[in-house]
């Protein structure tokens, strides 16, 4: 029988250490005992969900915010039977390691951002809460990911200065700030195979061993093109500039159909209509 306390699965780090990789591997292979929350994404919440304010500290308390919804939704999808897996790509750790490490004068001060986890997230989360640091060398994220950013606004991402900044928080910083003591592995010169075997051994720890096992025979994920089911969405909502690329094939997942980006993901309910994958709002969370 599944379990009625499903733990969460963080996945977390700095850019190009594989995260969102490692999810793309990971979802097909779990299926329907497993629901996940994409890469927070600022350009794709709408209405009063959407950041107040355009600055950097606006952006990060929206995150923060975000964070906090988040944990609250985990709480009652932790105890859906039919959920063996909770998986996040990111939490607050992300918010604060770009509070940290950034140099952008309106940004929020790093212990505003650690407060607002301490007194608002930290208590609204589950109790079973896995956190994998996924590390990786400043030279090796560039390298990663073409050491030139795809689009303007992804730019910051791509200082070297930052990237040293966030790796020190990750490696030094971050495992303070987690509920439980965190994976960290470090995917510099690591396979994927290597990175998806220590994620599996943390999920054998917490006693998932069914699901351990089977993402041991999980295959290497490719870049695929988008289905052409989600191609008007896809474009309506900020295409490449908002989704980024493409990173798993359409996935059959509880009767409807998903297809997971980088920053993002669209989903397909049993009904045929078409949007964005979020847990935090219908139809996706009545359909889970």
């Amino acid at each position: 029988m599944m379990s009625h306390d499903a733990p969460v699965l963080v996945l977390d780090g700095p850019p190009g250490a594989g995260k969102t990789s490692l999810l793309a591997r990971m979802l097909p292979v779990l299926g329907d005992e497993c629901l996940w929350f994409t890469e927070p994404n600022a350009r794709l919440s709408t209405g009063l969900r959407a950041p107040v304010h355009p600055s950097p500290a606006g952006h990060t308390l929206w995150f923060l915010r975000h964070e906090l919804e988040k944990a609250r939704a985990m709480k009652s999808l932790a105890v859906d039977p039919a959920t063996r897996l909770l998986i996040s790509d990111r939490n607050h750790l992300g918010a604060l390691a770009y509070c940290y490490a950034t140099r952008a004068a309106d940004s929020l001060p790093y212990r505003t951002a650690v407060d607002f986890y301490a007194r608002r997230i930290a208590p609204a989360l589950p109790e079973r809460v896995l956190t994998a640091i996924l590390l990786v060398g400043p030279d090796e994220s560039l390298a990663r990911r073409g050491n030139v950013a795809e689009r303007p606004r992804w730019q910051q991402w791509f200082d070297e200065g930052l990237l040293e900044r966030l790796h020190h928080f990750y490696t030094d910083i971050a495992p303070t700030l987690c509920p439980t003591p965190p994976r960290i592995i470090n995917t510099d010169g690591a396979t994927r195979d290597a990175v998806l075997a220590q994620v599996a051994a943390l999920l054998a720890d917490a006693g998932l061993d069914e699901a351990a096992k089977r993402l041991t025979a999980a295959a290497p994920a490719r870049r695929p093109e988008l289905d052409a089911q989600f191609a008007a969405v896809y474009d309506a909502l900020g295409g490449l500039e908002s989704f980024g690329h493409p990173f798993t094939e359409p996935i059959a997942h509880r009767g409807g159909t998903v297809q997971l980006c980088q920053l993002g993901a669209l989903h397909r309910d049993p009904s045929g209509h078409t949007g964005l994958w979020d847990l935090l709002a219908e139809p996706v969370r009545g359909a889970a």
